[in-house]
């Protein structure tokens, strides 16, 4: 509960902040690139200028695809880790059905380890071919494991 309400309050005070900083941002950004192409002479100056902000607003867009992405594998995991656990390997009380661990952490783990069955050992590949990796699952808990210990050295 204190995640959500945690989650809740940084998400009000970021649209707080966006509604009152991006139209700034917007206009100073505006009046800056016409000031640079007159100052440069070059009228492509402000096509680039713009350019690079139309790049970095649709790769944080990228990035929110992603974010919900992971937050869908965070509920997966809660909400179907039983089952999956079940399919995959002859291990109980195993990193599935923890909060805030992926299914791919989760199954990389049990892949580091070699406790995944036939199906198990089918379900990573398939991890790996769709997220386009080679050791998605592998990959997935040790970006976990460094995740964790950054959280405790610089954040608790």
């Amino acid at each position: 509960m204190k995640e959500l309400i945690q989650g809740l309050l940084e998400l009000i005070g970021a649209v707080i902040i966006t509604v009152l900083i991006v139209p700034i941002g917007v206009l100073y950004s505006f009046i800056y690139s016409i000031w640079l192409t007159i100052t440069l002479k070059k009228w492509y100056a402000l096509f680039a200028f713009w350019w690079i902000i139309i790049e970095g607003v649709l790769s944080s867009i990228g990035y929110l695809f992603h974010s919900i992405a992971y937050f869908l594998d965070l509920i997966w995991n809660v909400a179907s880790g039983e089952m999956i656990e079940d399919c995959i390997t002859a291990e109980e009380h195993t990193e599935f059905r923890k909060k805030n661990v992926t299914v791919s952490a989760s199954t990389g783990k049990l892949e580091i380890e070699g406790k995944l069955n036939k199906a198990g050992k089918k379900f990573t590949k398939f991890l790996n071919v769709g997220f386009g990796q080679k050791r998605h699952a592998i990959d997935a808990w040790n970006f976990l494991v460094a995740l964790r210990e950054l959280k405790k050295n610089y954040f608790n």
